[in-house]
């Protein structure tokens, strides 16, 4: 029956594997996510400036009716002005028109001012069209990517993930434990002893040492000055195919 050790080292050489896998596809997580932010910022200045354009729109088209009802209102007053019996009443209706005059004067000017600012609005409307346009270019073009990227890898991943919970039930679930705590510091956490160092940080291992671990392949050594696991160098064959089979 296999040492504990070698389980673990199997499931080392698999966790290397899903990290050349994870490697690959890189910064495409980040750059998508960054392009989707982008969408989301073009699509609100877009949703922006149209609702503002439709604010204008809205005016304009309350304004004439308004303007309308004002000139309507306006010439009554005026129709009024020679059925007047004093001058006090005339007066009255006098500054009511001129009440009105100015009502329909201003509005008039907001008018005249609502279609330069419709230019200037449609104008910029078009240019954040564009722009959005592009991040949605550039978001599909990074989602097609990374989903290719996830389709060709998806079956090897999941074969991988199968493989390794299988070996992890052959674990002591402390053994486990001990390998992913050092993993959250070294992701390379199980190494081979060579030229008598560990060959993650590359500290000599004392004589005695390796012979504990060439003799005690049920025991798990562990390097003293970086923590890592370590194997016998001369046990490397039984792993390399494997390797190539992950690979």
């Amino acid at each position: 029956m296999k040492a504990a050790v070698y389980y673990l080292a199997l499931i080392a050489v698999i966790d290397r594997r899903l990290d050349e896998l994870q490697e690959d596809v890189g910064e495409l997580p980040e750059q998508v996510r960054r392009a989707r932010l982008a969408v989301e910022h073009h699509q609100g200045l877009v949703n922006e400036t149209r609702g503002i354009i439709e604010e204008i729109h809205a005016f304009r088209a309350r304004a004439h009716i308004t303007l309308q009802e004002l000139r309507d209102r306006e010439q009554r007053l005026s129709e009024q002005q020679f059925r007047v019996r004093n001058n006090r009443e005339f007066d009255a209706l006098t500054r009511e028109i001129q009440t009105v005059r100015a009502e329909r004067e201003r509005i008039e000017q907001e008018l005249r001012n609502s279609v330069g600012k419709l230019e200037n609005l449609e104008a910029i409307l078009h240019r954040q069209e564009e722009e959005l346009a592009r991040a949605q270019q550039e978001l599909a073009e990074l989602e097609h990517a990374l989903q290719l990227l996830n389709t060709d890898q998806n079956e090897e991943v999941l074969r991988l993930q199968q493989w390794r919970q299988r070996l992890s039930e052959k674990l002591p679930k402390e053994l486990l434990g001990e390998y992913e705590r050092i993993r959250s510091f070294h992701p390379d956490a199980l190494v081979p002893v060579r030229r008598e160092s560990c060959s993650g940080c590359f500290n000599r291992v004392t004589p005695q040492r390796l012979v504990e671990i060439r003799m005690h392949r049920d025991r798990v050594f562990r390097c003293e000055h970086c923590g890592r696991i370590l194997y016998p160098e001369e046990r490397l064959p039984e792993l390399e195919e494997v390797a190539e089979v992950v690979a």
